[in-house]
């Protein structure tokens, strides 16, 4: 019997969520996950953080990769910038004011929907 929702007992397609088998939730306290750069809402009590536990499927428990990007979708106020051959676009504090993830806060909301570990975003974002 599936374990969710289109879910079956294996592990997930390349790009899933491992099922529940595959992870196993972490207890971490609020304090870590905000010092992690989880949002003050983000960290709230419920939020579930899991780490890759495996099986005789997916040995490691995540199958397959997924990606974390930062996406520059080209605002009006982006384009002016562009168009006046300014680099204020590449601005983290600009970039954020016109709502774009930067490659970190990708990451973590990977984390929160149970994609991907904590670890594996760490190992690539954290210097």
């Amino acid at each position: 019997m599936p374990s969710r929702l289109g879910e079956s007992d294996h592990c997930a397609a390349p790009g899933a969520a491992p099922v529940h088998h595959c992870k196993q939730p972490l207890d971490i306290p609020k304090d870590a996950l905000l010092k992690e750069g989880f949002t003050g809402s983000g960290s709230r009590r419920g939020l579930k953080i899991f780490a890759p536990k495996g099986c005789s499927n997916c040995t490691d428990g995540y199958k397959g990769r997924t990606g974390i990007y930062q996406v520059l979708p080209v605002t009006d106020a982006i384009a002016r910038i562009i168009l006046a051959m300014g680099s204020a676009w590449r601005s983290p504090t600009r970039l954020a004011k016109e709502g774009v993830w930067d490659l970190r806060r990708a990451g973590l909301e990977k984390v929160k929907n149970g994609l991907t570990s904590l670890e594996e975003v760490n190992s690539v974002t954290v210097e």
